[in-house]
């Protein structure tokens, strides 16, 4: 089995052991150029090639997912936030960076909402940011977590995971500074405006690059 198998299985094990549920992910590099699907061709038909590159090998890597999680192959179309919209029953979330791409779906049953964040290359998210991204706290906080990281780079990518988990049930383009971290006996959280609950965190250094989640927990 090739080495990134190995790799992307740790990944999906880390991320059960986070949600406490069945969740299935699929990484590969980018190489996708068209979608046997008209909708998805439809949002793209305008972009660049790049765009598509990253738009389609995104959906394949999503129907991956979803065909582990027992789900067949389907249409994943674009939401009015930029949201992914999954077949009933499925939560999930898309990422990609520069050359490689990742996806996660899990049950609505056991979750509201889930998100995933790849950065390849953390040092590119670069300190010019920082006003835009995190509060003085939060930087003090990460750098103590993960010392052998940016805070910069943590905290963008963990929002980003906390945004694709919860957008669609806020209802609206959340802002970064709409988001606090915070650390707790149970781990990194993050607390989001308009929402009653906060959503758990994940930071997770991989040979591919950091990878962050975050999901919406199911109370009811």
């Amino acid at each position: 089995m090739p080495h990134n198998h190995l790799q992307y299985e740790a990944i999906e094990h880390h991320l059960r052991q986070f949600t406490r549920t069945p969740v299935y992910f699929a990484a590969g590099r980018l190489t996708e150029s068209d979608s046997c699907y008209e909708q998805e061709r439809q949002v793209m038909q305008y972009s660049l090639s790049k765009r598509k590159r990253e738009f389609y090998s995104g959906r394949h890597l999503a129907r991956i997912a979803l065909r582990r999680a027992g789900i067949s192959s389907t249409c994943v179309p674009r939401g009015p936030l930029g949201n992914p919209i999954w077949p009933d029953s499925i939560v999930g979330s898309i990422t990609h960076d520069r050359t490689h791409g990742a996806a996660v779906v899990g049950f609505d049953s056991e979750l509201k909402g889930l998100g995933l964040d790849l950065i390849e290359d953390p040092d590119q998210v670069t300190e010019d940011l920082i006003n835009l991204i995190m509060f003085p706290d939060e930087q003090t906080l990460l750098r103590s977590l993960y010392p052998d990281l940016s805070p910069v780079s943590v905290a963008f990518s963990v929002k980003e995971s906390v945004v694709k988990a919860s957008s669609a049930l806020v209802g609206r383009y959340m802002d970064l500074l709409d988001i606090r971290l915070d650390c707790t006996s149970q781990g990194l959280n993050a607390r989001v405006n308009g929402l009653p609950c906060d959503l758990p965190c994940m930071v997770l250094q991989t040979q591919v690059g950091l990878v962050t989640s975050s999901f919406y927990p199911r109370t009811d």
